[in-house]
């Protein structure tokens, strides 16, 4: 027991004397530069850390709120003075914070910590080396399985450089997702090699970012300027190429296989390295005022973090009883999910069918019109209508001259029309089997196509579909007339 008792205690007394051992000047320096920028990052968004009435904090569990920002600024100073007491007083605050709100769990935030972990601990670079290679691997292939990332993200994206985003958005979004997913293997097989892609990398995102070209998330980069300095250094000073220790290799497989459960909701997109890709789910919450997208930014100056549990969290903090939530969930291996508030405030998950109903004290929900198939149909040359501008799309009416059959397939995402127009196209009744359930869509142009009484069938589907425009097509005036009288029954009955 003694000898037990005395083991215990030379090894506090190694532990406690590495702590205090000082660092290297240049490890210093660039732990001061990670330093400010992560103090930077919480000065830029100040209100993220107080307490706030708006938008309504996320805890992990009922608490009482606290400001955190002066705080965390505290222990980065402290962090000046002790590095690596100060290292986990400000990673154990950080984590704190989050479970007071979980607003704050910003890729950002974490990785300028785990930045930190590289300059104060002997083995951090091997640690942040696979951490940095995780990132950008990571990053590149989110985007690449994103079709989101090739349609409106990279249209939005490429437009803080060039005028011409149509011949330049798809190079754009190849040329980024595969010279992301290139850096993070150079990172693995060849660290060294990783080192300039590294800091040109993030300098040049830093610069894109800021006010010269896209002016948009400026909380990032800080983060983004200090990753290419201090990540070059990881990457220059990585020991070796291949993991030389058995708890290498466990972390490195660790990092580099995580990420993949970002696809069936079990890791958060935060720490999963998925960075404008657009592959989240997202909220619309319907209320007897109108429609509410779930969104950050503001005086926080940082993006909601889209999880499905945290939609739902919001949901339950901020909306009035009677209300609904529709997350549209961007992952196929995911479905949607429709929430109501009931009137003792409890959050329950509903049916689609009961998602849409007008039941009393409830309003009739509204779904979320996917942002990748209006930028689609957009692009094809489609009219979309809206009653104001916050509301959904309500009509949509096709070129007849860029109308082709598979545009019907991209109305299955745009779920509140209630007028389509596809009068002068070359739609045929083999066609309309594209033409997915639409629950409120109440009319129909087909008038000059050649369309036949046997459409008419296939349009039986729409359950609240009750008129049919069909003048110049080869529907039958009778069949038109006997299809709307059964629905006029139908709404009587």
């Amino acid at each position: 027991m003694a000898n037990l008792a005395t083991s215990f205690h030379k090894k506090v007394d190694r532990l406690l004397h590495r702590m205090q051992q000082p660092l290297s000047t240049l490890r210093y320096r660039l732990l001061i530069l990670v330093v400010i920028a992560q103090a930077a990052t919480l000065l830029i968004t100040w209100p993220l850390w107080q307490v706030r009435d708006f938008p309504v904090h996320m805890p992990a569990f009922e608490l009482s709120q606290i400001p955190f920002g002066g705080w965390l600024l505290l222990t980065l100073l402290y962090m000046l003075i002790q590095p690596r007491w100060g290292l986990v007083l400000h990673a154990t605050s950080l984590l704190i914070s989050f479970v007071f709100d979980q607003y704050r769990t910003q890729p950002q935030f974490i990785a300028l910590a785990v930045l930190m972990l590289a300059l104060i601990e002997d083995n951090g670079v091997i640690l942040v080396r696979w951490f940095l290679a995780t990132l950008w691997l990571w990053a590149g292939l989110h985007k690449l399985l994103s079709p989101d990332w090739f349609t409106h993200a990279a249209w939005d994206l490429v437009g803080g450089i060039v005028t011409d985003r149509a011949a330049y958005f798809q190079p754009f979004a190849w040329g980024v997702g595969i010279g992301e997913v290139i850096v993070g293997l150079l990172a693995i097989l060849q660290p060294r090699w990783a080192a300039i892609p590294c800091l040109l990398m993030h300098v040049g995102i830093a610069i894109f970012l800021s006010p010269l070209f896209y002016d948009h998330n400026i909380s990032v980069i800080p983060w983004n300027l200090a990753t290419g300095i201090v990540g070059c250094w990881v990457m220059l000073n990585a020991p070796s190429v291949r993991p030389r220790f058995t708890w290498e290799w466990g972390i490195a497989a660790v990092l580099l296989l995580y990420p993949a459960g970002f696809y069936v909701g079990w890791v958060d997109h935060g720490v999963a390295s998925v960075l404008y890709s657009n592959h989240l789910p997202e909220g619309l919450i319907t209320t007897p005022e109108g429609t509410e997208v779930v969104q950050g930014w503001g005086a926080l100056k940082v993006p909601f973090p889209n999880e499905r549990r945290l939609l739902r969290i919001y949901f339950e903090q901020s909306a009035s009883p009677g209300s609904k939530l529709h997350i549209d969930e961007q992952r196929s291996l995911l479905p949607d999910q429709y929430f109501v508030k009931r009137a003792d405030h409890r959050v329950e998950e509903i049916s689609r069918q009961e998602f849409h109903n007008k039941l009393a004290g409830e309003v009739a929900g509204i779904e979320n019109d996917r942002r990748r198939n209006r930028f689609l149909l957009a692009r094809a040359g489609v009219k979309m209508l809206k009653r104001d501008q916050t509301g959904p799309i309500y009509a949509v009416e096709m070129d007849p001259s860029r109308f082709r059959p598979e545009l019907l397939r991209l109305l299955n995402r745009i779920p509140n029309i209630e007028q389509l127009n596809l009068a002068g196209c070359q739609v045929t009744n083999e066609d309309l089997k594209h033409l997915p359930i639409l629950p409120k869509l109440e009319g129909i142009g087909l008038a000059d196509t050649q369309v036949t009484d046997e459409a008419i069938s296939l349009l039986r589907r729409q359950p609240q579909l009750k008129y049919i425009e069909h003048k110049g097509s080869r529907m039958t005036r009778e069949a038109v007339l006997e299809f709307e009288r059964q629905r006029k029954e139908l709404d009587f009955g």
